[in-house]
């Protein structure tokens, strides 16, 4: 197991910024100096590569191929063998610039040379020889005509001669020569650089007919016991220099946009333009399926397990509840940091921890992520929760950025760089943090519930604690029920007893909620601005709610 330990220079920027700005409710974490300055990344994860291969589509390999199919009088004319696509290696330098790479929805990228054999699967690939703070090379093949990205260094591995791309888009080379003879010059390329099977040595290989990679990916889900559709997922299927592609629909189901002969690599990359999902600390999470010829299907977790424990499992889930969240219809609600010019891809640790979720934007200035997020070992629906509750955070810095950093200052920067501790708050810090993890808190409850009575059909699902309804005040002071108490029309205090909170506001939406975070530094901030901005019935019971909960 090989390991990488962080720079000193990390522990001092992260003290000074305040590791945990805004955190999912779990354990009392204690920020320790020696622990954080020897933080280990583990990569034994990691993908390995085995031998690499000759490159049957270099264009030195097929005029061999010409050549040999012309001694042996296949061809009678001389081939016109010229360079249509270069096999590239990138290399990022930062973020900022592998964002310039996949801001150009034309580039297929692949952390993983082309031209290698795997000798061990992993869920991530990290070249050795790049520092663990800086993006890895990324690799693809680009039609000769196509203009490169600026501002990122990248190197040409080989020239190739690409004839046989079979896509439902304008096929480059189409005039080169017949489908017959094309075939036959893939084949014989094939041949002469060791890379047909023994089996298709000799065989009618010209006279294989094309397929279309498709099939179903499905995640299984605790609360409704079955495998459902992971939608949005885009899964790719690679045959050396070409891929093909598809995104799945609500059901899970695709169908990639071009067809081969030969049986292809499929694979997933849990990756969207807007987020990216890191298996662990460093590294694209990624699921390397198999290499064959017909429909991949493919579940991932278990039915036996009743808790999330399988990677590609935690990965899916992940992906669903920021899909849902940036793609989705999100109920009004502002969307969490988009991906632009001179911003970024929102990243996501994916770490196999049972600990503090965290949202910390500041993370980034060291290849760190913008979330951490720390729901291994919890049920689908609490994994689900978790990335939504994290995202929102990252949304209430976009709805009022210089309000939403007051707020944090006060509730976990102040406190956790102070000699008190992160839990030893006071008045203020109290006050503050309620404001802060109420609110991602009562968005939480709104996707999932969503999820699963409206697209799953459990309309008596509640979700932690029946929708926090079931919280009693002693037992939780920041991640209260009060903005979801706003919304529904139960009265805790009336249903439960005297150790829940009296509960008689009702009838708020949730963009309300939001819109009144503009200028809210404190918990009463956000009560006074839904009294004053909102016309309610039940304005008259808000201070009553917003007291259940002592400084």
């Amino acid at each position: 197991m090989k390991h990488f330990k962080h720079y000193r220079s990390i522990l001092l920027a992260t003290m000074l910024i305040g590791i945990f700005f805004s955190c999912q409710k779990e354990e009392p974490e204690q920020i320790e100096t020696e622990q954080v300055e020897t933080e280990q990344i583990d990569l034994s994860g990691m993908t390995k590569l085995g031998k690499r291969l000759e490159n049957p589509y270099s264009v030195t390999n097929m005029r061999k191929a010409w050549e040999s199919l012309k001694a042996s009088s296949k061809v009678s004319k001389n081939g016109n063998i010229e360079t249509t696509h270069l096999y590239i290696k990138f290399s990022p330098k930062s973020e900022e610039e592998l964002g310039i790479l996949k801001r150009d929805s034309t580039l297929v990228l692949y952390e993983i040379p082309l031209d290698f054999e795997l000798d061990e699967n992993g869920d991530f690939y990290h070249d050795p020889e790049v520092p663990t703070d800086r993006p890895t090379y990324q690799y693809a093949a680009i039609p000769i005509e196509k203009e490169l990205p600026s501002g990122v260094e990248y190197e040409i591995l080989e020239e190739l001669f690409i004839p046989d791309e079979d896509g439902d888009y304008e096929e480059t080379s189409k005039n080169f020569a017949s489908k017959e003879t094309i075939y036959q010059l893939v084949d014989e390329s094939l041949r002469l650089t060791g890379n047909l099977k023994n089996d298709e040595i000799g065989s009618s290989l010209t006279a294989k007919s094309k397929w279309r990679p498709a099939g179903t990916i499905r995640v299984y889900d605790h609360v409704t016991r079955s495998f459902v559709g992971v939608s949005g997922v885009q899964v790719r299927a690679r045959r050396w220099f070409t891929t093909h592609k598809g995104f799945t629909d609500n059901n899970g189901r695709y169908s990639c946009d071009g067809r081969f002969r030969r049986d292809a690599n499929y694979s997933i990359k849990w990756d969207r333009y807007e987020y990216s999902i890191r298996s662990g600390t460093i590294g694209q999470a990624t699921l390397n399926g198999p290499k064959r010829r017909g429909d991949w299907n493919k579940d991932l977790g278990s039915s036996t397990s009743t808790i999330v424990n399988d990677k590609q499992q935690y990965y899916a889930l992940i992906h669903q509840g920021a899909l849902d969240y940036y793609y989705g219809g999100r109920f009004g609600l502002t969307s969490p940091p988009r991906n632009a010019f001179l911003k970024r891809q929102l990243k996501i640790a994916a770490r196999t921890e049972n600990g503090q979720s965290s949202y910390v934007k500041a993370r980034r200035i060291w290849f760190g992520a913008d979330i951490s997020l720390q729901a291994w070992n919890r049920r689908s629906d609490r994994v689900y929760g978790t990335i939504i509750h994290e995202l929102a955070h990252a949304a209430h810095r976009q709805v009022d950025k210089n309000a939403y950093n007051d707020v944090v200052w006060d509730a976990y920067t102040g406190p956790c760089t102070s000699f008190n501790g992160c839990q030893n708050l006071g008045p203020t810090g109290n006050n503050n943090r309620r404001l802060l993890e109420t609110w991602p808190t009562t968005v939480e409850i709104l996707f999932t519930t969503h999820r699963y009575r409206n697209k799953f059909g459990r309309t008596t699902y509640g979700y932690d604690l029946n929708n926090l309804q079931n919280q009693r005040i002693a037992d939780e002071n920041h991640y209260t029920s009060a903005g979801w108490d706003m919304i529904d029309n139960v009265n805790q205090r009336t249903v439960y007893g005297a150790a829940f909170p009296i509960d008689r506001v009702s009838g708020y939406t949730i963009v309300q909620l939001e819109q009144a975070l503009k200028g809210a530094r404190s918990w009463w901030g956000w009560r006074d601005n839904i009294r004053n901005r909102y016309t309610n019935s039940t304005e008259g019971n808000l201070n009553e709610l917003f007291d259940n909960w002592p400084n």
